[in-house]
């Protein structure tokens, strides 16, 4: 290849080359710049820039660095994807990666710097829009309280993202077992805390597969859900328990009783519906006020529950009366011995306020099948018999029929 040709080619290259291509002299002037480059990252011509000092251009806070790389260059020592910020013609800012070597004369002398430039602008605001992506998405993750995870299907290791210290033991392997399905899931499951305590957990995940199809890895998140899980078992609590005493309720008491007769029947057993009503509890209320009252209550179904087996269901029918479903009797001493702890624990005095308070309870009794075959009548008896009870002077127990 001829001098002119070499000469042609060069030029060629100068004028279609996507980077800059530059020199300077030892004073840092631009010598020489190809003109399309020049004109496409500063917005202006060669003859604008040549003999200019090339600090004029980059943006003000990197200057002095840059000078100072600049001299570095001067000593021999090479650059490579130097990121700096220069400035258009009309004062914006762009971003450029720079290479660099000495530029010497044929006897070794440093004359300045050459190198190339490119326009890196878009790359850095793609990165900087994912990371605000990714930030957003972290933020979003946190505010959530959420906890991503992510599992490899060729080493089948579950590592944790944020917080691993919140991986909790899956001793029941609930979340691994999803994971290894492959497919999409959503699941609730419990785990034991490090105190000890029930953890409850909701974990979501994807898979992620190659081109052929295959299981690469699942990606999801995991979330603690046990302040929830206590608010809905406090809900499924209060709908079936009494409130004041924690004691079954009307509702519950129904369900108990049915399935206590459905037993009996089964097995052509007995069993026994025992209803309390305090005596004189309305001079409670009166006299020191309904939550002196409440007070009373909650006592009274601490007593009585020391008074039943684990077998049998103490409930709070309403008000001041309570009932007792005794399963599995043999016979009306067993009744009799139950009303009789009954009475004793509820003779005892009740300190409230500094006060001294006696009460005491008419208790009614009915039998099944004897006396009724199903729940609402036995509750109609034992009602009955209760009230014949206060009849006959309060603080005793009466038998539906005697």
């Amino acid at each position: 290849m001829s001098a002119d040709e070499e000469l042609r080619l060069y030029r060629t290259v100068l004028e279609t080359s996507g980077e800059l291509i530059w020199s300077l002299d030892r004073e840092g002037r631009w010598t020489s710049l190809n003109a399309p480059a020049a004109r496409r990252i500063y917005w202006r011509d060669t003859a604008d820039l040549l003999g200019r000092p090339f600090t004029e251009v980059v943006a003000r806070e990197l200057r002095e660095r840059d000078y100072a790389v600049f001299q570095r260059l001067l000593d021999g020592q090479a650059l490579f994807d130097h990121e700096t910020r220069h400035m258009r013609s009309d004062g914006a800012l762009v971003d450029l990666s720079f290479n660099a070597v000495a530029l010497l004369d044929a006897g070794g002398r440093v004359l300045g710097a050459a190198g190339t430039a490119r326009d890196i602008s878009e790359r850095k605001r793609a990165a900087a829009a994912l990371h605000e992506t990714v930030e957003k998405l972290r933020l979003a993750v946190e505010a959530a309280d959420l906890h991503y995870w992510e599992w490899d299907a060729g080493t089948r290791r579950l590592q944790w993202g944020r917080s691993p210290s919140f991986a909790p033991d899956d001793p029941e392997g609930s979340l691994r077992a999803a994971i290894e399905r492959g497919e999409p899931f959503e699941i609730e499951y419990h785990v034991t805390a490090p105190g000890g305590q029930r953890q409850w957990l909701a974990a979501r995940g994807v898979p992620m597969t190659d081109a052929a199809g295959g299981l690469t890895r699942m990606i999801g998140v995991s979330q603690d859900i046990s302040a929830r899980k206590a608010r809905e078992e406090a809900v499924r609590f209060l709908a079936h328990h009494d409130a004041l005493t924690g004691l079954p309720n009307r509702r519950l008491l129904d369900d108990r009783l049915a399935q206590a007769i459905h037993i009996a029947q089964r097995r052509d057993g007995k069993l026994a519906v025992m209803l309390i009503d305090l005596d004189d509890f309305k001079q409670v209320n009166d006299s020191l006020g309904h939550r002196a009252g409440d007070a009373v209550l909650r006592e009274v179904a601490q007593r009585l529950a020391l008074c039943v087996r684990k077998a049998d269901t103490l409930a709070r029918h309403g008000g001041d009366e309570f009932v007792v479903v005794i399963s599995d009797v043999q016979s009306e001493s067993d009744c009799k011995l139950v009303a009789e702890k009954v009475l004793c624990s509820l003779s005892a005095e009740f300190r409230l306020e500094a006060r001294a308070l006696a009460l005491g309870a008419s208790i009614g009794i009915s039998l099944f099948p004897t006396d009724a075959g199903d729940g609402d009548a036995l509750l109609r008896n034992a009602d009955a018999a209760m009230y014949r009870a206060k009849q006959l002077g309060r603080n005793q127990y009466r038998f539906y029929g005697r």
